[in-house]
């Protein structure tokens, strides 16, 4: 499988996560903005910018007072880039491939979630968002693109 296929499947595992968990929170929230398409299709990208280390704190927070809608949270942040980097690093020919796929993939999340930001015209987009959104990129890019090229065929 060539480099684009893997990227391919990759990106395409990352969105479809991420939608079955904003299914999900749509379900358990009664007051969630379903009027507001922006922050919807945003909210699909919107994890690249939280670091695992982020996520990992909310994992140690749940254990001391245990909420439903955390936990869906926490799981939302760590299932869909742990299920692509395994689908793209199983699928793909080698760990470079499968390493480069999920930092085109952080590339092209960050930079959809800044862009529907400027269109949203959102309150909070700043330079610091901006960088924030970028430092979480990479920061997921480098620690779930290890573990990429680390399950990846030609690794094992």
């Amino acid at each position: 499988m060539n480099f684009l296929k893997t990227f391919l499947i990759t990106f395409a595992t990352y969105i479809g996560l991420n939608a079955v968990f904003l299914a999900v929170s749509i379900f358990m929230s009664p007051t969630f903005p379903l009027s507001d398409i922006y922050f919807v299709i945003s909210t699909l990208f919107s994890q690249i910018m939280v670091t695992p280390g982020a996520a990992l704190l909310g994992i140690a927070a749940l254990i001391f007072a245990f909420d439903l809608s955390g936990l869906i949270v926490i799981l939302w942040l760590m299932i869909p880039p742990l299920g692509a980097v395994i689908v793209g690093a199983r699928l793909g020919d080698s760990g470079k491939f499968s390493f480069l796929s999920w930092f085109l993939t952080c590339v092209i999340s960050c930079v959809v979630y800044i862009l529907l930001l400027m269109l949203g015209a959102s309150p909070l987009l700043s330079i610091p968002t901006i960088v924030f959104v970028i430092i979480g990129g990479v920061v997921n890019w480098i620690c779930y693109g290890c573990f990429s090229y680390i399950l990846s065929k030609g690794s094992l």
